[in-house]
């Protein structure tokens, strides 16, 4: 069965730690890799072998569309696994593990380490679906593209209630002020850009916890 296209948001952030990669390892078996930043000049190539189905979903949807397997993936906050290939984004599957990576100590998790506060620095990973909080911290929306060549945008207000989304967005502006470009992972997790010493980082924006948020989009087709 074909994997159907993706029309809900879409992430799009081509940096090399911005995804998640399915490459070729040691002894032919293929694993899972991810740049992560250890600070501001240094970064690490980590990679997992301990995901295999994960693997599996991944190169179904590579091989179907692009030939090979292997290649750039993502995980959004409802756990879909969205693979792009050809152009365009499909729908892989759902995925409820979270994907962890060890190096040199340290676990690297899309889960915010103990102790971490918003406002602090995030460490990364930098994986996330992009969303946009308004410059007035009263909403947060997002553009999709449902059919080729149109494109809708949606607002939180508009799903959840003004009330809702106003109360979720003003917790990310105290510590994002201005709005702009912010972040939510698979562990639901906020982080967002932030300029510090003239230089770019992230910052953690806190947990989606009880806050209501966007419904999670139908998948159809496939």
């Amino acid at each position: 069965m074909s994997a159907p296209r993706f029309t809900g948001n879409v992430p799009s952030n081509v940096a090399q730690e911005a995804k998640y990669r399915v490459v070729h390892g040691s002894r032919g078996r293929m694993e899972i890799q991810l740049y992560y930043r250890l600070s501001a000049g240094e970064r690490a190539l980590v990679t997992t072998r301990k995901h295999p189905r994960l693997v599996d979903m991944v190169n179904q949807v590579k091989e179907e569309y692009a030939g090979a397997p292997g290649g750039a993936f993502y995980i959004n906050e409802y756990r879909f696994v969205l693979v792009p290939a050809t152009g365009d984004c499909f729908y892989a599957g759902q995925y409820d593990e979270i994907l962890e990576f060890e190096f040199e100590g340290l676990v690297i998790s899309p889960k915010a380490p103990q102790g971490l506060g918003p406002g602090d620095s995030w460490p990364g990973p930098r994986v996330g679906t992009a969303y946009t909080l308004t410059a007035d911290g009263r909403d947060v929306r997002y553009t999709a593209e449902p059919r080729p060549n149109v494109e809708i945008q949606r607002r939180l207000s508009a799903e959840v209630g003004a009330t809702s989304a106003r109360r979720l967005a003003q917790r990310l502006s105290r510590y994002k002020r201005g709005g702009g470009r912010i972040y939510i992972n698979e562990a639901r997790e906020f982080f967002a850009p932030a300029q510090a010493d003239n230089a770019w980082t992230c910052i953690y924006l806190g947990n989606l916890e009880d806050d209501d948020w966007f419904p999670s989009p139908k998948i159809t087709g496939g």
